[in-house]
C-alpha cells in the first residue's frame, strides 16, 4: 500500500505538471542560461508548492472549492501576475541595471522560495488537484486527513518526486535547446517566447473567467 500512494502520488504530480506553467518556465529559463543548480532549486521549491496544493485539495476540497467560486478576484490576480512575468521576461534584455541586481539577489532561497511561489499560488493547477483527489477518492484509493500518516507522507513524497522530476525534463530540454543556441540573437527570443508563453496563460486563464 505504501508504493501505491507512492506512485499516485508521482503520477498525479507528474500529469499536472507536464502542462507549461510557471514553474516550468522558470527552470527551462535557468536550464537556458546555463544555471542548472538555479533551475535545480527552483524545482525544489516547486515541489514542495506543490506539496502546499495537494494538502489544500485533500483537506479543504469542499472549501476551497467554493472559496474559488465566491471569490472571482482570486483569478483576476493570477491573470493579472502572469501578465506582468511575461512583460517582464519580454523586456528583459532591455534592463540591463536591474538584470544585474537580480543577479546580485540571485541566492539559494531565494530560489527555493521562487519556485514555492510560482507552484502553490497557481489557482488552475489546485483546481486539478481537487478533481483529480476527488476521482482517486471514487475509483481507487481514499485520501484524506484521516489517513494514517504514514500513507500521506509516502504519497506526498509522491508528489514532490513528480513534480521535480518533470521539471528536470523541463530543464534538461531546455539545456539542450540553449546547447544549440549560436549567437546572442537567440538568446532575446528565448526570453521572448518565455515571456509570450506567460501571457499567454494569463489570455487563457482570462478567457475561462470572463468569457466561458
Amino acid at each position: 500500500m505504501f508504493m501505491l500512494y507512492l506512485i499516485i502520488g508521482v503520477f498525479l504530480a507528474a500529469l499536472g505538471g507536464a502542462f507549461p506553467g510557471a514553474s516550468n518556465i522558470a527552470v527551462v529559463s535557468a536550464a537556458a542560461a546555463g544555471k542548472r543548480i538555479q533551475g535545480q532549486q527552483i524545482a525544489y521549491g516547486a515541489g514542495l508548492g506543490e506539496i502546499t496544493l495537494a494538502l489544500l485539495a485533500i483537506s479543504y476540497s469542499m472549501l476551497v472549492t467554493d472559496f474559488l467560486q465566491m471569490h472571482a478576484w482570486v483569478k483576476v490576480v493570477f491573470v493579472v501576475a502572469f501578465l506582468l512575468a511575461g512583460t517582464l521576461f519580454i523586456i528583459k534584455n532591455r534592463l540591463p541595471k536591474l538584470k544585474t541586481r537580480q543577479a546580485q539577489l540571485d541566492k539559494p532561497i531565494k530560489r527555493l522560495l521562487q519556485g514555492y511561489l510560482l507552484a502553490a499560488v497557481n489557482p488552475p493547477v489546485l483546481l486539478f488537484w481537487l478533481v483529480a483527489i476527488a476521482i482517486v477518492n471514487n475509483n481507487y484509493v481514499t485520501l484524506s486527513t484521516m489517513l494514517k500518516s504514514s500513507y500521506l507522507l509516502f504519497f506526498f513524497f509522491g508528489v514532490f518526486l513528480g513534480k521535480v522530476g518533470i521539471l528536470m525534463i523541463y530543464g534538461s530540454t531546455g539545456k539542450r535547446l540553449a546547447e544549440k543556441q549560436l549567437n546572442s540573437t537567440k538568446q532575446v527570443c528565448m526570453h521572448t517566447v518565455i515571456g509570450i508563453t506567460l501571457i499567454g496563460i494569463a489570455v487563457v486563464q482570462a478567457l475561462k473567467l470572463w468569457v466561458i
